[in-house]
């Protein structure tokens, strides 16, 4: 499978947006769904060609009126990307590149004014915040910011002072991606884990890009570290904490992208998409493949009962093949189809009752096809609606929601 000449130019935003789970939401309010995406114009060069060039950052926000979905957008000429977005304080937070800003976002009137929390240079080619997660990692009560960097591999906690925040970097390694965060209290002991993807740099060539899936543990006075595996040939961008059988402990869940080779120029896949289990048991974690996926990435894993059955499914949501839902039967995992006429480089994804009729909806941001798009099980299938067109020359990246 070729990766197409305009996905190797966007080779500068290629990484994983964090997945999450199934979005509970509040009654009171309007609630809206926020795209964040990078955005593309052609500029002709110096050797006559037209060639893709990042703009401003941006963001969507798509919320259901009467009159049907509506959408206003957001740009901030300070990055060229915004990689997430997600809920804070009275407002929603954003983190970008190549000016690794953490913003905070409210309305004033009619408007969105923004306000930088946080904001580093980390010494490296590129200078991207790539996710964050938000959650208690201390043990003390309060929410802590976990924040994943390209490209000197930093992993690091914000935690709020007074009038500032205090940062403690977890992981640093040069020319290092860290594709994503996710927290969970995987051992049960009432502290949330943290667990990073870091990699070799981002390749399209079919020679491999190896990684690794690491976990922070807090031990009431630092951070511990440990590798749950490395991936000498392959690497994992997308993980997910998700506790699907009702135990009391999630198990972690990680796509490991398709082992690459390179035959006469051309990539080739050795070993297609597969997802990983890893249930921690006994002191250690207990890693186990539960499906394959015919392509070569999947950057988008969630979680959440999508058909009412009482069961948590697993949405894979892939480059090319299509939107997957993963379903368990006793021990052993299936995996059907739900749209193949849907793809993109992120292709982004968000489980999420919107509409608060008891199930949740899947929201896609298919940007192969210009749409975004709302898949709702109607008892015997998945239906499919067009909520809004995207303008070609956009990559979504991430998918939120958000209560305006």
């Amino acid at each position: 499978m070729s990766i197409p000449l305009f996905s190797l130019v966007l080779l500068f935003f290629v990484c994983q947006t964090a997945c999450s789970q199934d979005v509970k939401l509040e009654e009171s309010k309007l609630t809206a769904l926020i795209l964040c995406q990078a955005q593309f114009k052609q500029v002709r060069g110096e050797d006559g060609k037209e060639h893709p060039v990042p703009g401003a950052a941006k963001l969507i926000l798509v919320y259901p009126t009467p009159k049907g979905w509506e959408s206003e957008s957001i740009e901030d000429p300070d990055s060229n990307v915004f990689h997430k977005a997600t809920p804070f304080k009275n407002g929603f937070i954003t983190i970008g590149a190549n000016d690794a800003a953490l913003k905070l976002w409210s309305r004033v009137g009619q408007t969105w004014k923004a306000e930088t929390l946080w904001k580093s240079s980390f010494g490296g080619k590129q200078n991207r915040l790539r996710d964050i997660e938000i959650g208690d990692v201390t043990g003390d009560s309060k929410d802590d910011l976990v924040i994943a960097t390209h490209d000197q591999g930093v992993v690091a906690v914000l935690q709020s002072t007074r009038d500032s925040w205090k940062v403690t970097e977890l992981n640093r390694s040069p020319q290092t991606f860290v594709h994503e965060i996710e927290i969970g209290d995987v051992n049960g002991d009432g502290i949330n884990e943290i667990f990073a993807t870091p990699s070799a740099p981002n390749k399209v060539d079919g020679t491999p890009q190896p990684g690794k899936i690491l976990m922070f543990r807090y031990n009431g006075k630092s951070f511990d570290r440990s590798v749950i595996e490395e991936f000498p040939k392959r690497h994992v961008k997308e993980i997910l904490v998700a506790d699907v059988d009702h135990p009391g402990c999630p198990d972690l869940f990680a796509v490991l992208e398709a082992e690459m080779t390179k035959v006469s120029g051309q990539q080739q896949i050795v070993d297609t998409v597969k997802i990983k289990r890893y249930h921690y048991e006994k002191g250690k974690f207990v890693g186990s493949i539960i499906e394959s996926l015919p392509d070569v990435f999947c950057r988008f894993l969630n979680c959440g009962d999508v058909d009412g059955d009482g069961k948590i499914d697993l949405i894979a949501s892939t480059f090319k093949s299509g939107i997957w839902i993963l379903k368990r039967d006793k021990n052993a995992w299936h995996k059907e189809l739900i749209d193949e006429n849907s793809s993109g480089f992120e292709h982004a994804t968000l489980i999420c009752d919107l509409d608060r009729d008891g199930l949740s909806e899947i929201y896609v941001a298919a940007d192969d096809q210009g749409a975004l798009r709302k898949y709702q099980w109607d008892g015997k299938r998945f239906k499919r609606e067009k909520l809004l067109s995207l303008p070609k020359g956009t990559i979504t990246f991430n998918l939120t929601a958000f209560k305006l």
